[in-house]
């Protein structure tokens, strides 16, 4: 990349999130809800190449070819109940099932699958400053971070694999704008165990889709890969709660598993119901305490524990099982 006698300043970029209709195929983004207030963007594209050794006068090798491109990065958000939106069902492969919840909101459902649903890719347009914009396709999450601690908004980290990557002049800032409606926060948030609601101070949600983007995911006449299928999904869950009474620990000793529910309602409405908060919400339906056990810290301290759970599928005798499901309501119609 050529250096000016000017820098261009990080304040003067966007980033754009759109559907695609098909694997690696781009969008043209046009509406406002795919701008992403984003913390961090690490988007980066890589091209491997090799020096061809041969016999010549000069004892150093004096071509090179270049072969496969590798197109990556992470991004950081705050949870946001409109702008999340994609960048979720992006991670969780199971497309988006929408339905109307009343004259002005919406619920969009994404469990974790295989994705083949709608949905299964998304496309990026990013401007890292004035005159720099690049066109990312093709992505698709190798792994989804939710964290939320007291005090902190909820954040969200994303590691994309894109198939592709191109330098544009293309340029969205006129017709894209920011929303009025706000992150949400630990103090939007409530958990429950089977039922119950419950006190905690923190947690983290990772799920991971190990994505193949090695040579298999390659072919013959082409430096792109041709496919992103994802192996065997992991999902990790763990909470900072204190420590009351010994109930997990008596949970965790007879295997009894329980469904968790964490819900994040926002007190912006979309309607004039008081009931109407945006709210996103995650649901695993079977879990398992994983080593409840808490250490003794130093006098005075509060007893608390972080507490591993296993996480699995629910029913995995139908297509409808899943270990991971987040529906989010808002006011957008349909992504």
């Amino acid at each position: 990349m050529a250096q000016g006698d000017s820098a261009r300043a990080v304040v003067n970029s966007y980033i754009a999130i759109g559907a695609e209709p098909s694997y690696g195929t781009y969008t043209v983004l046009t509406t406002s809800v795919a701008c992403i207030e984003a913390l961090s963007c690490s988007f980066k594209t890589d091209i491997t190449s090799q020096k061809i050794p041969s016999l010549s006068t000069n004892r150093g090798p004096h071509r090179r070819v270049m072969l496969d491109k590798s197109v990556a990065g992470s991004l950081e958000q705050y949870l946001h109940p409109q702008e999340s939106v994609l960048a979720i069902a992006a991670a969780m492969g199971g497309g988006i099932t929408t339905v109307a919840a009343s004259a002005t909101s919406y619920l969009h459902t994404m469990i974790s699958g295989n994705f083949t649903a709608s949905i299964s890719s998304v496309c990026f347009n990013v401007r890292k400053s004035t005159g720099a914009t690049w066109r990312y396709q093709g992505g698709r999450v190798n792994s989804m971070k939710m964290t939320a601690n007291v005090g902190e908004p909820v954040k969200m980290s994303y590691d994309f694999i894109f198939k592709d990557s191109t330098a544009l002049t293309e340029d969205l800032s006129a017709i894209l704008t920011l929303t009025s409606i706000l992150p949400l926060t630990y103090v939007h948030g409530a958990y429950t165990y089977s039922g119950a609601s419950q006190k905690i101070q923190g947690f983290e949600l990772s799920v991971n889709n190990n994505l193949k983007a090695d040579k298999d995911a390659r072919e013959l006449g082409s430096n792109v890969l041709s496919v992103l299928p994802a192996t065997n999904r992991s999902v990790e869950f763990k909470i900072n709660q204190r420590i009351d009474t010994t109930t997990a620990y008596d949970v965790f000793l007879t295997g009894t598993n329980a469904a968790v529910q964490l819900k994040f309602t926002s007190t912006q409405l979309i309607g004039a119901s008081a009931s109407s908060g945006y709210y996103v919400q995650v649901d695993m339906p079977k879990v398992f305490y994983n080593s409840p056990d808490t250490e003794l810290k130093g006098p005075g301290d509060i007893l608390t524990a972080e507490i591993p759970f296993d996480v699995v599928v629910d029913n995995p005798n139908t297509t409808t099982g899943y270990d991971v499901k987040i529906t989010v309501r808002n006011n957008v119609a349909s992504y």
